[in-house]
């Protein structure tokens, strides 16, 4: 394959509201919404092509961009990547400099714009956080519910349910009280670890989280698009498949190695990024990780961090 074509995207926040730009009529994929941006000049940071393309497209000043998720995608006659950054920080107030339509759009109704299809991993990226807790042990249902409540109050908002030690009807009465529990938290979102049948019995819940044992024998997303999909992968294999599963999020592990699994080795911070290098969508670090790892995972193109002992709160 050519080398891809660098493209700077950026993401102008204003608190919990982003600018979008609409495509105009003489352009490709027209009347579409995006993320202001363009084209690398020879030399140029990505971080400064924003600039310079902020002020020529929607004519304000910006600064301190930081990187949000770099996105490969293969389009029928050019393959590009996606250099997402955001920043907060700019002087003036946005307009169409050159035409276009622009406009302030709330996080949590990014649903609602028709982006191109490169876009979809931009749009979970910002709509998840930088933490993923997956619940940890505990002694019975009200302990469980004690811990996750005791960690929604510490500000989680997305939520893996895990008890492999529970039966199939043990584990959807937790789930229940777990998902009403949770969106009693304004933006927060819990999964499920298991399998699409758990959803359908708790249709309440946000979404699935795949084992990578589970994905293999799949063709198709075993859930619906208004769900969301995480898979646990291991592998460069794994990946291309939950990427064929249309998975929304990727957890790729052990990046540490853990007590749980002291027979595999960790991936370590590099590899983990070279992997990540790949990947379209959020990916969050696994294995060993503590709340203080968030910085390394995001400089390494990680979403950030899923972790059960680092996050999961000890008995109340």
């Amino acid at each position: 394959m050519s080398e891809r074509l660098q493209i700077a995207i950026g993401v102008l926040r204003r608190g919990k509201q982003v600018l979008l730009a609409r495509r105009q009529s003489h352009q490709h994929l027209a009347g579409l919404w995006e993320f202001p941006g363009g084209k690398l000049e020879a030399g140029e940071t990505p971080e400064a092509a924003l600039t310079r393309e902020f002020e020529e497209e929607v004519g304000v000043t910006t600064r301190d961009w930081q990187p949000l998720i770099q996105i490969p995608w293969d389009y029928e006659k050019v393959s590009v990547l996606l250099n997402v950054y955001e920043t907060e920080q700019f002087d003036g107030e946005p307009h169409g400099a050159e035409g276009q339509t622009v406009q302030w759009a709330s996080i949590s109704e990014l649903s609602h714009f028709e982006f191109p299809d490169a876009n979809r991993g931009l749009v979970q990226a910002l709509q998840l956080p930088e933490h993923y807790m997956i619940s940890g042990g505990f002694h019975d249902a009200e302990d469980a519910l004690n811990r996750l409540e005791a960690a929604l109050d510490e500000g989680i908002r997305l939520v893996q349910l895990r008890a492999k030690t529970l039966d199939e009807s043990a584990f959807q009465a937790l789930a229940k009280q777990a998902v009403a529990l949770t969106h009693r938290y304004a933006g927060a979102r819990i999964v499920l670890n298991g399998k699409p049948e758990d959803l359908q019995a708790v249709p309440d819940a946000d979404g699935l989280q795949l084992a990578s044992t589970a994905i293999m024998g799949l063709t198709e997303r075993p859930i619906p698009d208004d769900k969301l999909l995480g898979v646990s992968t291991h592998s460069d294999v794994e990946i291309a498949k939950a990427l064929e599963l249309n998975a929304d999020f990727i957890l790729l592990s052990p990046v540490k190695k853990t007590q749980s699994h002291p027979e595999l080795e960790g991936l370590g911070w590099p590899t983990f990024a070279e992997q990540v290098a790949n990947v379209p969508v959020p990916v969050f670090a696994l294995g060993g990780m503590k709340p203080a790892d968030v910085g390394e995972a995001r400089q390494n193109g990680g979403q950030g961090i899923a972790a059960i002992s680092g996050l999961w709160p000890e008995p109340i």
